[in-house]
């Protein structure tokens, strides 16, 4: 019985192995995508536009990065004239704030459009297929699609696009922003947390060992009696200039690094 049940498993595996896995005319491929237009990608898929069942899936995309890899679509072993697939692609919602992110998400609803179809043809790639499907996007919604076993870096990469995305000034300058204004923010705090402890040192004392004390720092408390402890506050002091002057530091660095 034993043995039966086993042998019975190994057939079951073998058919889903067969269903998954390439047949002797057709290669998997794994899919990636790399976003040169600077839009950024919500999510994407690749589908057979002959046959709806042959269809990978890829990674959301950052604007200017690439993605992970991801299994499988399947590419015929040899090209062919006239070969194509469609790109299925979710762009990121337009807006900043949560009303205009739901105001974007409304009107593609009403406008059905919050997938979009790209057409792409499959330019002509090694014999037999082999390594990834690789999807450029690129400006005003257009894409490229390359099969190789290259990156776009090396030398030999067959497509048209080559090297990595270089994100523009204007989208390095909006990252750089969004950092500088979490640093100000701590940079504020530093600042009152400094101004306390010169000016109402006991209550100072007394907040952050509570603060210590809310987020478990062990390590910290431990060494001291309590926050009447001078060790605590000599402690505090370095712990309170040092957190201004570190991020002091970051904002000079940020700054400096704005296009």
């Amino acid at each position: 019985m034993r043995q039966a049940t086993q042998i019975l498993m190994g057939l079951v595996m073998l058919a889903s192995l067969s269903a998954c896995g390439s047949g002797d005319d057709t290669a998997d491929l794994n899919v990636t995508g790399v976003d040169y237009a600077g839009s950024g990608i919500g999510g994407f898929y690749v589908i057979d536009p002959n046959n709806e069942k042959n269809r990978g899936n890829g990674e959301s995309l950052t604007p200017y990065s690439a993605g992970g890899t991801r299994c499988c679509y399947q590419m015929p072993q040899e090209w062919h004239e006239g070969l194509k697939v469609d790109v299925v692609v979710r762009y990121p919602l337009e807006g900043e704030t949560g009303d205009e992110i739901s105001a974007s998400l409304a009107r593609r609803q009403a406008e059905g459009t919050l997938t979009e179809t790209i057409h792409v043809d499959v330019p002509k790639y090694e014999t037999p297929a082999s390594g990834t499907l690789w999807v450029q996007f690129l400006p005003d919604k257009k894409a490229n699609v390359v099969v190789s076993d290259l990156s776009p870096p090396h030398e030999d990469f067959p497509g048209e696009v080559k090297g990595w995305p270089v994100a523009s000034d204007q989208y390095k300058s909006k990252v750089i922003d969004k950092k500088i204004a979490v640093v100000e923010n701590r940079l504020e705090r530093d600042r009152r947390g400094l101004t306390k402890f010169n000016h109402d040192r006991e209550n100072a004392l007394n907040e952050y060992w509570e603060l210590f004390e809310r987020v478990r720092a062990a390590d910290v408390l431990d060494r001291f009696s309590g926050p009447g402890d001078s060790r605590f506050e000599s402690f505090l002091e370095g712990y309170l200039k040092s957190n201004l002057e570190s991020d002091e530091h970051e904002m000079q660095v940020l700054k400096d690094a704005r296009p």
